[in-house]
């Protein structure tokens, strides 16, 4: 959010890089995880480790990333440019 003198805050369409970067971290490592967990697994019968770290991973990463996307909810935030006519 910029400050613009006595005038509405302007807020910027963009998503949060920070929850994208830590998406990002999530999926790398839990991908990693479960990668190491299926090869572990494949050796012990009725193990699925690999396939738990898998979902949680999944999970967690949509969560961050509808998170990251919440500002797109709201659609009275959303600017036209200074060229647009309504109607």
């Amino acid at each position: 959010m910029i400050l613009m003198g006595d005038r509405v805050p302007m807020f910027k369409l963009r998503p949060y890089r920070g929850l994208l970067l830590a998406a990002l971290f999530v999926i790398i490592t839990g991908g990693l995880l479960s990668a190491y967990f299926f090869t572990e697994d494949a050796y012990v019968t009725g193990s699925n480790r690999g396939l738990l770290i898998l979902i949680i991973t999944l999970i967690l990463t949509l969560l961050l990333l509808v998170v990251a996307f919440s500002r797109y909810g709201f659609r009275h935030l959303w600017h036209h440019r200074p060229g647009y006519k309504r109607g």
